[in-house]
């Protein structure tokens, strides 16, 4: 099957070539094209532009009110945890006192207790000592099993 239309090689370079003009042709086209849509957007966007530099100056204006606020807010803050803080320590130190006090009465009782009666207070004393080392014993023992 041998086809009728043969080009000879001076014919298909120069139908080469003129598919590289045509292609030259329409990638200038384009470009002009494109250069032209560019310019159009970037006129159409300007306004938009400045509208948005306005937009962030005053979202930077409104940011630093912001801030001084939080700031304000802080120290407020600051300040009643520091009184809080007060509190809770004179609190805590009156607690204490009073805890002292209880444990020295009743150091004075049991040494009350002690010259009182001196054979129950050993007596006692050295059942404590008893029951204590059993539970210490039993606990040790109770580990190593």
């Amino acid at each position: 099957m041998e086809s009728d239309n043969v080009k000879t090689p001076s014919q298909l370079a120069e139908e080469t070539r003129q598919v590289g003009r045509d292609a030259v042709e329409a990638a200038q086209g384009y470009a002009t094209e494109a250069r032209r849509v560019g310019s159009e957007a970037i006129q159409s966007i300007r306004p938009s532009v400045e509208d948005a530099k306005a937009t962030g100056r005053e979202g930077l204006d409104t940011a630093r009110g912001l801030a001084g606020d939080a700031r304000d807010i802080a120290g407020d803050a600051a300040a009643t945890g520091r009184a809080y803080a007060k509190d809770a320590v004179n609190a805590a130190g009156r607690k204490l006192h009073e805890a002292q006090g209880r444990v020295q009465r009743t150091g004075e009782a049991c040494a009350q207790y002690i010259a009182d009666e001196p054979v129950k207070a050993t007596l006692i004393a050295a059942a404590s000592g008893a029951v204590l080392a059993t539970l210490l014993m039993s606990a040790l023992r109770g580990r190593r099993a």
